[in-house]
């Protein structure tokens, strides 16, 4: 039986805003299997963006565990954490001029974390993310 890509299992994340606690996720429990497909989705506020933000190792959880593709979040040293940003994860912030260099191609963008990590071509080749999808397509570009 294959093993989940994401497991977050009583995930808690608290911020300290002055004197006041806002408890951003609270006791949230995750199973994501690798090409299983799914949206997160609620209201303003209900903490899509901290779970994604946790994910994507960009914050630690106040409490809880994470799990992505074998990268236990909760316990990653600053290398183990550098290693996981640049090959595991990636970072497409909804502002594309704080990302995105429109002088290249969406694969491209892509894969230059890895470019200027020293990552050969194979190991670029599995890079997952939006590259080959009807993204591409919508924003006007062409698959390489």
């Amino acid at each position: 039986m294959p093993k989940p890509l994401v497991i977050c299992d009583n995930l808690v994340k608290i911020y300290k805003v002055a004197d006041l606690e806002v408890v951003a996720l609270q006791g949230l429990d995750l199973e994501v299997m690798q090409g299983e497909m799914m949206a997160i989705v609620g209201v303003s506020g209900s903490g899509k963006t901290t779970l994604l933000n946790i994910l994507s190792s960009l914050d630690v959880p106040s409490a809880g565990r994470c799990v992505v593709d074998g990268y236990d979040l909760t316990r990653l040293s600053q290398a183990q954490r550098i290693y996981y940003e640049r090959y595991t994860v990636g970072h497409v912030w909804q502002q594309s001029g704080r990302n995105l260099l429109p002088e290249l191609s969406i694969q491209e963008n892509v894969e230059l974390p890895q470019v200027l990590g020293g990552a050969n071509s194979a190991r670029r080749a599995t890079c997952p993310g939006i590259v080959g999808t009807g993204w591409i397509r919508r924003y006007g570009q062409e698959e390489a």
